[in-house]
C-alpha cells in the first residue's frame, strides 16, 4: 500500500531540530562554564549523528512521499490537494533546511567560542604558571593540571577538526537538500504547468463541447428541415400517386371505350361489306333483268312487227278473198268449185292463222304479263335500289361519322398516349424524387450517425470530465435501477403480449393464422426450451465460476486484512522500539548529567587528597569512554534495525500493491461476470423475477375495471379495449422497451469506456 503524505511530519521534524539545537546550546554552555570538553563533544557527536540520522530519515521519508506523490499528479481529481500538500512539504523542507543551516552556523560559532575558551584557558594556565612559580608547594599540582589540560586541548583540537569535517559534511548535505529542493520545486512547477495545461485542456474540451453542441443543433435543424422536406415530398408523392391512379383509371376507361368503338366499327364495316355485296348482287340481278327486259321488248317488237305483218297479210288476204269473191261472183260458175276449195283452203289457213294469232296473242299477253311483272319487279328493284342507295348513303354517313369518331378516338388515344408519356415522365420524375428522397434519407441517416457520433463524443467527453468526480458505485446503482425498470417494463410487456395473444385468440377470423402461429409457437417453444436449458447450463457454470471468484476475493481480502494487521503490528513495534530508544537516550543524558555533577564534586575535593584525584582521573576516562561506546552501539543496532524494518515495510508495501492490483483485476472480472449474468437474467422470463409487491399491485389492478385490469387478468374488464387499442399499447410499450434497451446499451458502453479510461490512467500513473 502506498503511504499517504502526512502534514504533521515536517512540523515534528522542525520541533526535533529545534530541541536538538537547544540541547547542543546547553552542552556548549556547560563546556564553557566547567571546562570539561570531552564528554560534551562526545555527546555532541552523538546528537549530531542522531540529527543526521533523523535528517536522513526525514529525507528518505520526503523522497518516498515525493516519489509516491509525483506519479499521482496525473490524477486530475486529486492533483490540487496533493500539490497543496507538496507546497506545504516543500515549505517545511525549506524551513527545515534553513533551521539546519542556522544550527550549523551556531555550531560553527560555538566551535569558535570553544576555541576562544580554550585560548582563555591557555592564558589562564600561563597565569597560573606565573602564580605557581612564586609558590613552590603547588608546582607539582600545576604541572600535572597543565599536562592534563594540554592533553585535553589536543583532544579538543582533534574534536574541533572532526566538528569541522562534520560541518563540511552537513554543508554538503544541505547542498544536496537544496538541490533536491530545487528539483522538487521544478517538479512542482512542472506539476503546476501540467495542472494549467489540464485546465486549458478542460477549457478546450468545454469549447469543443459547445462547438459540438452547436453542430448538433445545426444538424438537428437540418434534420428537422429534411424531415419537413421529406413530409412535403411524401405528400407530393401521395398526390402524384393518386393523380397517377386517377389518370390510369381514366386511361383504362378510354381504352375500354376505344375497344368498344373499334368493335362497333368492325361490326359496321362488316354490315357495310354485307350491304355492298347485297348491292352488287342486286345490281347484277337488275342488270340481268334489264337485259332480259330488253330481250323481251325486242321479242315483243319482233312479235308486234310479225303481228302487223300477219294482220296486213290477213287484210290483204281478206281483200284478196273479197276480190276473189267478187271475181268469183262475177266469174264463171266453174271457178266456184275451185274457189270454194281455195276458200276452204284459205279458211283453213285463216283458222291456222287465227290459231297462230291466238297463240301469238297468248304469247303477247304472257309477254305483256311478264313485261308488267318485270316492270313491277323493276319498280320494286328501283325502290329497293333507292332504299339501298339511301341505306348506302346512310351507311356512308355512318361510316364518315365512325371515321370521324375513329379520328377523334385516335386523337383521344394520341392524347391518352401523350398523357401516358407525361405520366411516364412524371413517374420517372417520381422515381427521381424517390431516389432523391432515398438520398436525403441516406443523408439523414448519415446526419443521424454523425449526431450519434457527436452524442457519443459528447458523452465520452462528459464521462472523461466526470470520471474523476463520479464514483463507480453510483453508476452501478444507476444501472441497477435501469435494469429494474427494464425488468418491470419487460414484465409489463410480456403481460401485454399475453393479453394481446388472448385477445387475438378470441377472434374467429384469424383461426388459420392462429393455427400457423401455434405451430410456430410450438417450434419456438421447443427452441426456447433448448435455449433455456443452454442458458441455464451457462448460468450454472457462470455462477460456479462466480462463487469461485468470490471465494478467491474473500481469501485475498482476508490476506489483505492480515497483511494490514501485520503492518500495523510492525508499525506499533517500530514505534515501541523508537520509544525505548528515546527512553534510553534520555537515561544516557541523565547519567551524563549525573556524571558531570559528580566530576565537579571530585574536582572540588581534589585539594584534600591527590590519590583520590588520581583514582578518579583513572576511572573518569574509563567511564567517559564506556558510556558513549554503549550509546554508539545501541544507535548502530537501532539504525540497522530501522533499516531492516524499512526494507521489510517496503517489501510488504510492494506485496500489498501487487495484491491490490490483483484484487482490482478480480473485481473487474467479477463485474464483467455480473454484467454477463445480468444480461442472461434479462433474457429470461421476467415475470418469475418480480417481487411480491409487484404481484400484489397487479392483483389490485386486476380487481379494478380498466385497460390495465384487462391486461393483468384473463378477462376483458374494459369494453373500450379493442384489438387496435391493445396493439397500439403494445407498440408503445415496445417503443419504450427499445428506448430503455438502447439507453442500457449506451450506458454499458459508457461504463466500459469509463473503466478502460480509468485503467489507462492507472497504468499511466504506475508507469509515471
Amino acid at each position: 500500500m502506498s503511504r499517504n503524505f502526512n502534514e504533521d511530519e515536517p512540523h515534528m521534524f522542525v520541533e526535533k531540530s529545534l530541541s536538538n539545537q537547544e540541547s547542543s546550546n546547553e552542552t556548549i554552555c556547560s563546556i564553557t562554564t566547567d571546562g570539561k570538553i570531552e564528554e560534551v563533544s562526545s555527546l555532541k557527536t552523538v546528537e549530531v549523528s542522531s540529527d543526521l540520522i533523523e535528517n536522513d530519515d526525514t529525507n528518505n521519508s520526503s523522497k518516498e512521499t515525493f516519489s509516491e506523490i509525483a506519479p499521482n499528479i496525473d490524477n486530475t481529481s486529486e492533483n490540487q490537494h496533493k500539490i497543496d500538500n507538496e507546497d506545504q512539504f516543500l515549505k517545511s523542507t525549506a524551513s527545515m533546511n534553513d533551521i539546519t543551516v542556522n544550527g550549523l552556523k551556531t555550531i560553527g560559532k560555538q566551535s569558535s567560542k570553544s576555541t576562544a575558551s580554550i585560548s582563555d584557558t591557555d592564558i589562564s594556565t600561563t597565569d597560573t604558571e606565573e602564580n605557581e612559580s612564586s609558590a613552590s608547594s603547588a608546582d607539582t599540582k600545576l604541572s600535572e593540571t597543565i599536562a592534563y589540560q594540554q592533553k585535553m586541548i589536543e583532544e579538543n583540537a582533534s574534536r574541533i577538526k572532526y566538528l569541522e569535517e562534520t560541518r563540511i559534511y552537513l554543508e554538503q548535505v544541505v547542498k544536496d537538500l537544496n538541490d533536491k529542493l530545487d528539483i522538487a520545486m521544478e517538479r512542482k512547477e512542472a506539476a503546476v504547468k501540467e495542472k494549467e495545461a489540464m485546465v486549458i485542456r478542460y477549457a478546450i474540451g468545454e469549447k469543443n463541447i459547445l462547438i459540438e453542441k452547436q453542430h448538433k443543433e445545426a444538424a438537428e435543424k437540418k434534420l428537422k428541415e429534411a424531415a419537413k422536406e421529406n413530409e412535403i415530398l411524401q405528400h407530393k408523392y401521395q398526390t402524384m400517386m393518386s393523380e397517377k391512379s386517377r389518370l390510369c383509371q381514366m386511361l383504362d376507361n378510354k381504352c375500354y371505350e376505344l375497344k368498344t368503338s373499334q368493335q362497333e366499327l368492325e361490326n359496321t364495316k362488316a354490315d357495310l361489306q354485307a350491304l355492298k355485296t347485297k348491292l352488287k348482287w342486286s345490281q347484277n340481278n337488275l342488270k340481268n333483268e334489264m337485259d332480259a327486259h330488253k330481250e323481251s321488248q325486242a321479242k315483243v317488237e319482233t312479235l308486234n312487227s310479225k303481228l302487223q305483218e300477219i294482220q296486213s297479210q290477213i287484210e290483204r288476204v281478206k281483200k284478196d278473198a273479197q276480190d276473189s269473191i267478187r271475181s268469183f261472183r262475177s266469174s264463171e260458175e266453174n271457178r266456184a268449185h275451185t274457189l270454194d276449195q281455195q276458200v276452204q283452203e284459205q279458211q283453213a289457213q285463216l283458222i291456222l292463222l287465227r290459231h297462230e294469232k291466238t297463240d301469238k296473242e297468248d304469247q303477247l299477253k304472257s309477254l305483256q304479263c311478264d313485261f308488267q311483272r318485270l316492270q313491277d319487279k323493276q319498280k320494286e328493284m328501283l325502290e329497293e335500289n333507292n332504299k339501298l342507295s339511301l341505306k348506302v348513303q346512310q351507311l356512308e354517313r355512318e361510316r364518315l361519322e365512325t371515321e370521324q369518331k375513329l379520328s377523334e378516338l385516335r386523337g383521344y388515344t394520341d392524347r391518352q398516349k401523350q398523357d401516358v408519356i407525361d405520366l411516364q415522365a412524371k413517374n420517372v420524375h417520381l422515381e427521381q424524387l424517390k431516389l432523391q428522397l432515398k438520398h436525403e434519407q441516406d443523408q439523414l441517416a448519415a446526419c443521424n450517425e454523425q449526431v450519434t457520433l457527436l452524442k457519443q463524443r459528447n458523452s465520452d467527453l462528459e464521462s472523461d470530465m466526470e470520471s474523476c468526480r463520479v464514483r463507480e458505485a453510483e453508476l452501478l446503482l444507476f444501472t441497477q435501477q435501469l435494469t429494474d425498470k427494464n425488468v418491470r417494463l419487460q414484465s409489463e410487456f410480456t403481460s401485454m403480449e399475453s393479453k394481446v395473444q388472448q385477445l387475438t385468440c378470441e377472434q374467429a377470423v384469424l383461426k388459420r393464422q392462429i393455427k400457423e402461429q401455434e405451430t410456430k409457437a410450438n417450434m419456438l417453444s421447443s427452441k426456447l426450451s433448448e435455449e433455456r436449458s443452454k442458458h441455464a447450463e451457462e448460468i450454472s457454470s457462470m455462477s460456479s465460476e462466480l462463487e469461485e471468484k468470490r471465494t478467491l476475493c474473500e481469501s485475498y481480502s482476508q490476506e489483505i486484512l492480515d497483511l494490514k494487521g501485520e503492518i500495523l503490528l510492525v508499525k506499533r513495534k517500530y514505534e515501541m522500539s523508537l520509544r525505548e530508544v528515546n527512553k534510553e537516550l534520555q537515561c544516557c543524558r541523565r547519567k551524563l548529567k549525573d556524571f558531570e555533577n559528580a566530576d565537579t564534586v571530585s574536582q572540588s575535593s581534589s585539594n584534600s587528597s591527590t590519590n583520590v584525584n588520581e583514582r578518579e582521573s583513572t576511572t573518569e576516562p574509563e567511564q567517559v569512554k564506556v558510556v558513549p561506546a554503549d550509546v554508539g552501539i545501541d544507535k548502530q543496532t537501532l539504525i540497522e534495525h530501522i533499516v531492516k524494518l524499512q526494507r521489510i515495510s517496503a517489501k510488504k508495501s510492494e506485496k500489498i500493491d501487487f495484491l491490490e492490483e490483483h484484487v482490482n483485476t478480480l473485481v473487474s472480472e467479477l463485474q464483467k461476470k455480473s454484467k454477463l449474468l445480468q444480461n442472461y437474467i434479462l433474457r429470461e422470463q421476467t415475470g418469475t423475477m418480480s417481487s411480491n409487491s409487484m404481484d400484489n399491485n397487479k392483483a389490485k389492478l386486476a380487481k379494478l375495471n380498466g385497460i390495465m385490469a384487462s391486461l393483468y387478468s384473463s378477462r376483458i374488464a374494459d369494453n373500450n379495449l379493442t384489438l387496435e387499442l391493445s396493439l397500439d399499447i403494445n407498440r408503445k410499450l415496445q417503443a419504450v422497451l427499445e428506448d430503455t434497451l438502447l439507453k442500457n446499451i449506451t450506458l454499458k458502453e459508457n461504463v466500459d469506456t469509463l473503466g478502460s479510461e480509468i485503467e489507462r490512467l492507472n497504468k499511466l500513473v504506475k508507469s509515471g
